[in-house]
This record gives structure tokens, C-alpha cells and sequence, in this order.
């Protein structure tokens, strides 16, 4: 009997400690539970989360696309332009440039007509020089062969217009007092 209640006092330590694991057990299932629901909800609002996410994403896609074509757009009429602008900037400095040429052209085209008019009044210069070298060359020639006698005429010659000279204003005076007599003259007839 003794043994029994012995045994049944064992028995009752191990069903105690079969309640105390069994009560643990079920406050760490309980914390398992609560945990779980935790993650459960955790998952739904990560779910939610992820739901928008793919959402915007796929909104955010649609307009990335709608980007991309208008870069793509905006890229072609780029280039279009660039061409366009390349195409008007070598039409403009072969404009220029032809303008250019022909400026130098035209002045070049001057320049040697001027040289060449130069030319032709540098011959003629060159000419005129020769026969005046030639006319100087003969009045040396002809001065070397002038005589004592040439200078002495050249005396005359100068005695015949001082003469000259005289007797003009000679025939002044006489004039004049001719002049002065006839008015003389007259007044003794009009008294």
C-alpha cells in the first residue's frame, strides 16, 4: 500500500511535470500562434505592399515607354536637324567662300590690269627716255659744233629786239603827243 501511494506519489510528480511541459508546450504554441499571425499579417500587408508596388511599377513602366519612344522621337528629329544644320552650314560657307573668290578674283583681275597698263606706260616712259636720250644726244652733238660766230649772232640778235623795243616805244610817244596836239588843237578852234 505503501508502495502504491508511493507509486501514485510518483506517478502524481510525473504527471505534474507532464502538465508543466504540457503548459509550456502550449505557451510556446500560443507565442507560435501569435508569431504566425503576425507573419500571416506581415505577408498580407507585405502582399498589399507588393500588389501596389506592381501596380506602380506597371504604371511607371507604361510611361517609361512612353519616354522611351518620345526620346527615341526626340533623338531621330535630332539628328534630322543635326544633318539639316550641317547641310546649311557647308551651303553657307561655300556661299561665302565663293563670295570670298570671287572678291579676290575680281581684285586680282584689277591688279593685273593695272600691272599690265603700268607696263605699257613703263614701256612708253622707257621709249620717250630713248628719244630724248637721242634729241639730247644730237643737240650735244649740234652744240659741239657751234661757232664763235653763232654766239656773236645770238649778240646781234639781241641788239635787233632791244631796237626793237625802242623804236616801239617810240612810236608810243609819238602817238601819244600826235593825240595831245590834235586836242591842243581843237580847243584853240573851239575858243
Amino acid at each position: 500500500m505503501f508502495q502504491k501511494i508511493k507509486n501514485l506519489m510518483k506517478l502524481k510528480e510525473e504527471i505534474d511535470v507532464i502538465n508543466k511541459n504540457v503548459e509550456e508546450n502550449n505557451k510556446i504554441i500560443s507565442e507560435l500562434k501569435t508569431e504566425l499571425e503576425s507573419l500571416k499579417k506581415d505577408l498580407v500587408e507585405n502582399k498589399k505592399l507588393q500588389s501596389e508596388f506592381l501596380k506602380d511599377f506597371k504604371e511607371n513602366l507604361g510611361i517609361i515607354q512612353n519616354l522611351r519612344e518620345d526620346f527615341a522621337k526626340e533623338i531621330y528629329e535630332f539628328k534630322l536637324l543635326k544633318a539639316q544644320m550641317q547641310r546649311k552650314i557647308l551651303e553657307k560657307f561655300e556661299e561665302e567662300l565663293q563670295k570670298d573668290l570671287k572678291i579676290n578674283r575680281e581684285a586680282l583681275s584689277k591688279d593685273t590690269e593695272d600691272y599690265n597698263e603700268l607696263r605699257k606706260k613703263a614701256a612708253e616712259i622707257l621709249s620717250r627716255l630713248n628719244l630724248t636720250t637721242e634729241e639730247i644726244n644730237k643737240f650735244i652733238e649740234i652744240s659741239k659744233n657751234i661757232k664763235k660766230e653763232d654766239f656773236e649772232l645770238t649778240k646781234f640778235a639781241r641788239h635787233l629786239i632791244e631796237m626793237d623795243r625802242e623804236k616801239l616805244e617810240l612810236m608810243r610817244k609819238i602817238d601819244t603827243l600826235e593825240r595831245l596836239v590834235s586836242k591842243i588843237r581843237r580847243r584853240e578852234l573851239v575858243r
